[in-house]
């Protein structure tokens, strides 16, 4: 049966269906047959870092969380456990020492979700230890910075989703939208203030003067669906995963659309790649949907590319607008891929497959020679917004791999071993 033919006919069963069977019902069955037959399948050489009790974890894959001296890594903590925020929830930010395991609290936040945390990163060059972060600062959302001494202090006076500190630029989206539109990913304390028009002249990227701290309206959303064929005002529309290049010239976003604005899981998507000097967007003419992405130079981005329960890892480039697979021995599902920056070598991971296993891969700079690092069985419990992806992140010398999990029943934070040396 070809993955096109079996693609279609599991997206036939109606989602409420599809996701119990593949995530409650199935897992345990399979993983009982296949412990009698043949065992447990390895599970990756790995380090858990926790803070007793809570939820302790990175966030997303494209940022970097080991420090620059290679003797700490980031991570968010909180008490709330398996459940949707609210808003009213607060995370802890801060950083573990690799070789003892001690955590050191800097900071807290309201403006945090299971999926993105609160984009927290190293901000070198204010301190060694020192961390940038979404927070509230007199009552206003705000980029801040924050050490363990010196407290915290308001860095832009709009949250940030990605920022380039050599170019001096961040990149601002509507958080409170997203965190309607797209649960786990957005900040629910946050009000949109354009809840009640569907394609709004006042939302959009917003590029924000890391000199001034302030921000400014470079693309409004109908410039966005004037790209697509069908995007109209009569759907709901909202921006995620926006990323800059690694110069920061260009950034990247998902343009999503929703039929109605509850139904969150209704959503069509599209990449769109846009100047940051204000001078035009690009659309991605990807076959599927577009999902997780990575900037591999100035000019070119790999996309999973999702038709179906499948997927392809292809690159677009924004000179000539062209796409070329990546590799085929890339995993033909989706992943979060991300690419070390000096050895060139891959790192991809998968959603939980139907014995309830997130796998873990690593391949060289070409896509060649997959090798998987091992497999950790997803808890059952995570579901929803909720839900732990590992989000796999390079160290910065490709000896260690930085994942959150669920596998021992809890959420936390995993260096694995890769075999580098």
């Amino acid at each position: 049966m070809s993955r096109k033919l079996l693609s279609s006919i599991a997206m036939t069963i109606p989602r409420p269906i599809r996701r119990g069977l593949k995530t409650q019902v199935l897992p345990p069955v399979l993983r009982t047959v296949r412990s009698i037959r043949e065992g447990a399948p390895d599970r990756p050489d790995a380090r858990e870092y926790r803070v007793a009790a809570q939820e302790t974890f990175a966030g997303y894959y494209e940022i970097q969380p080991i420090s620059a001296d290679g003797q700490a890594v980031l991570a968010h903590a909180s008490p709330v456990a398996r459940r949707a925020l609210d808003g009213s929830e607060i995370a802890a930010v801060g950083w573990f020492d690799i070789a003892s395991g001690e955590w050191h609290h800097v900071a807290d936040t309201q403006l945090w979700c299971w999926q993105m945390g609160a984009r927290l990163r190293w901000w070198d060059s204010a301190g060694p230890r020192t961390l940038a972060f979404n927070a509230m600062i007199d009552g206003a959302p705000a980029h801040c910075l924050a050490d363990k001494d010196g407290g915290m202090r308001r860095h832009c006076d709009v949250p940030l989703f990605d920022v380039h500190e050599d170019a001096g630029i961040g990149l601002s989206l509507n958080f409170a939208r997203l965190a309607r539109c797209r649960p786990g990913y957005g900040y629910p304390l946050l009000e949109d203030p354009f809840a009640r028009q569907n394609l709004p002249d006042g939302d959009g990227v917003t590029l924000v003067d890391l000199a001034t701290g302030k921000g400014e309206l470079a693309y409004a959303m109908p410039r966005f669906a004037e790209l697509v064929p069908g995007a109209d005002a009569g759907q709901y529309h909202y921006l995620n995963a926006a990323l800059l290049s690694p110069e920061g010239t260009r950034f990247s976003v998902l343009y999503k659309r929703l039929p109605e604005p509850d139904d969150v899981h209704g959503w069509t998507v599209d990449a769109v790649v846009g100047n940051c000097d204000g001078s035009g967007l690009i659309r991605v003419p990807l076959k599927g949907r577009a999902s997780h992405y990575w900037w591999l130079d100035e000019d070119r981005i790999a996309y999973t590319d999702n038709t179906g329960i499948f997927s392809e890892y292809v690159v677009f480039d924004c000179r000539d607008g062209s796409l070329s697979p990546l590799s085929s021995t890339m995993p033909k599902v989706d992943g979060h891929p991300s690419q070390h920056e000096e050895s060139g070598q891959w790192v991809t991971d998968t959603y939980p497959d139907l014995y309830g296993d997130q796998t873990l891969f690593v391949l060289d700079k070409d896509g060649g020679n997959r090798r998987e690092l091992g497999r950790l069985p997803a808890d059952r419990r995570y579901q929803d917004e909720w839900r732990c992806d590992l989000h796999p992140r390079w160290s910065r010398d490709g000896k260690l791999v930085v994942v959150d999990s669920t596998h021992e029943g809890y959420r936390a934070l995993y260096l694995v071993d890769t075999g580098n040396r």
